[in-house]
């Protein structure tokens, strides 16, 4: 049976909803797979693919890129065809993981950003190692279709799904604001398929590493190699320069880095150094940065409203609670959480409680002056603030060992 007849397969969805389910445990998403299931809307979007009908143009949106004023290009499609690149987009991925070398930690069974992170720092290899990092930018919405389409179509063996997905990649509009325009999408970030196209447009990047033994990982357009000195690491940012520029692509030259044995390597929100493994500065920097700004939107509208400082405070601290504590709907995995379970050291959670705790004070008095420490950490605490530190050695002693010392 070919990937495309799958879709309209019972049996297939039932699969993939066991999986989703297992994922999302109680999500509203769930829910509504279950429903899009029972009510078969995949068939309608089946037989409009199998009768070669156009596909929806995909719609064009701009979304906050991390709290920052710039925005990221990010493209959908209506929702049951989305349920159907989703199901598809399971089916590649798993189809075709051999072909994805070791390395390589993104949109993969049993692999995850934490999982890259563990391997490398547990790496004896790493040690007195220098680190190269490397971030591709905007790597979903640059990646040349002209180049990507003779690998697809290799890879696939089958050409009807070659004929569908090359449909997908050459249509040339997109809806924006009502109006269909023309522009170059790549493989269209936020689309289901986009995962799978990721992980195949740098597979032989990831298998040269691989193959010749070098520590490297990838997930997604981030990527870190290790040598043993600065002028090996030199050596290889200029390979892998080289290597993006024949694939029309290129690095994002503020998130590159060299990262010498003394003061460890960051990756994808970590930092570690040895077997200390900690939040990167970056995660740090991105989360105070938004205490920032919510604690001076709070105590304008102190001012503007007449509100006392102690209730904005307690605003502060709903949100952030909620923010790093309690698990997003549908997820069992919070901000603390996702860290928690990775981190080895306290001390970056302890410079985003000391700032949490001077926003507060800021807030509660209006003062970024002694004066704010009027505001004691008991009053912190009777308004809800909950420490960051202490939440995490009730984590870690959640897990120890009833026996353990």
């Amino acid at each position: 049976m070919s990937m495309l007849s799958e879709l309209s397969d019972p049996q297939v969805w039932e699969q993939f909803y066991r999986y989703k389910a297992g994922l999302w445990v109680s999500s509203p998403d769930v829910q509504e797979l279950r429903q899009f299931i029972e009510e078969q809307g995949y068939l309608p979007v089946c037989r409009a693919i199998e009768s070669g009908q156009p596909f929806p143009k995909p719609k064009k949106s701009l979304v906050n890129k991390g709290g920052q004023e710039k925005k990221r290009v990010v493209y959908s499609y209506p929702r049951r065809e989305t349920w159907v690149l989703k199901l598809l987009t399971y089916r590649l991925l798993r189809r075709y993981d051999a072909l994805f070398a070791p390395n390589l930690f993104s949109f993969r069974p049993g692999k995850t950003a934490k999982a890259a992170v563990r391997r490398l720092s547990e790496d004896a290899r790493l040690q007195g190692m220098t680190a190269y990092k490397a971030d591709i930018s905007n790597y979903f919405n640059s990646i040349p279709i002209p180049l990507l389409l003779p690998r697809l179509r290799e890879t696939l063996g089958e050409e009807e799904l070659y004929a569908f997905l090359s449909s997908l990649l050459l249509e040339p509009a997109v809806r924006d604001r009502g109006k269909d325009v023309i522009e170059q999408k790549g493989i269209m970030a936020g689309t289901p398929l986009s995962a799978f196209y990721a992980n195949l447009y740098l597979a032989p990047l990831d298998w040269y590493f691989a193959r010749q033994g070098v520590p490297y990982a990838r997930y997604s357009d981030d990527i870190i190699v290790f040598a043993p000195d600065e002028a090996g690491a030199g050596q290889w940012a200029e390979f892998i320069r080289d290597y993006l520029s024949g694939c029309g692509l290129c690095m994002n030259p503020d998130k590159e880095g060299f990262f010498s044995p003394e003061e460890g390597w960051t990756f994808l929100g970590f930092h570690c150094q040895g077997n200390r493994r900690d939040i990167s500065p970056v995660t740090a920097k991105k989360l105070k940065a938004k205490m920032r700004r919510k604690a001076r939107a709070l105590r304008r509208w102190c001012e503007r409203e007449d509100v006392s400082g102690e209730k904005a405070a307690k605003a502060f601290i709903r949100i952030f609670n909620r923010k790093l504590l309690e698990p997003p709907e549908g997820n069992e995995l919070s901000w603390s959480h996702w860290f928690f379970s990775m981190i080895t050291t306290a001390d970056t959670l302890r410079e985003i409680d000391h700032y949490a705790q001077d926003c507060l004070r800021f807030l509660i008095t209006g003062s970024r002056r002694k004066s704010r420490f009027n505001a004691r950490y008991e009053d912190l605490k009777a308004l809800g603030y909950r420490s960051l530190v202490h939440e995490y050695y009730a984590f870690c002693k959640a897990l120890r060992p009833p026996d353990a010392g």
